[in-house]
């Protein structure tokens, strides 16, 4: 929900719906649902998508969570938008640190805009 302070921070005119809506719209993102697969992550972590993908094989062999992830990933079911998966691929990029950035970027393909309407913006000027 978009606060009147925040609406005031932008310093357009009150009135201005639509410029409110658009200056509050920059840079905001949501995690959306977002099934992937090898071929996303072969492409978004290039050129590690191989080895994070050997790491997760390698740690799926004493590891029943992992090696189930691996076989969503292999039916391109892995959502990376998934509160869970997310924290579960932040602890892996916090303790691989080799692997952190394409990990990052992976996380990024969740991201969608998070965009505030006109009605976003005249619902926070009633409150």
């Amino acid at each position: 929900m978009i606060t009147l302070s925040e609406i005031q921070a932008t310093g357009l005119p009150l009135d201005e719906h639509g410029a409110i809506a658009a200056a509050l719209s920059v840079g905001r993102t949501k995690v959306a649902s977002t099934p992937i697969g090898i071929g996303t992550i072969l492409a978004v972590m290039a050129p590690y998508g191989g080895e994070f993908l050997n790491a997760l094989e390698t740690q799926g062999a004493t590891n029943s969570n992992v090696k189930w992830a691996l076989e969503m990933i292999k039916q391109a079911t892995f959502d990376v938008g998934h509160p869970v998966t997310r924290a579960q691929l932040q602890d892996f990029a916090d303790n691989t640190p080799a692997l952190a950035d394409g990990i990052t970027a992976l996380l990024a393909v969740a991201l969608q805009p998070d965009l505030v309407t006109v009605q976003d913006v005249i619902k926070g000027l009633e409150s």
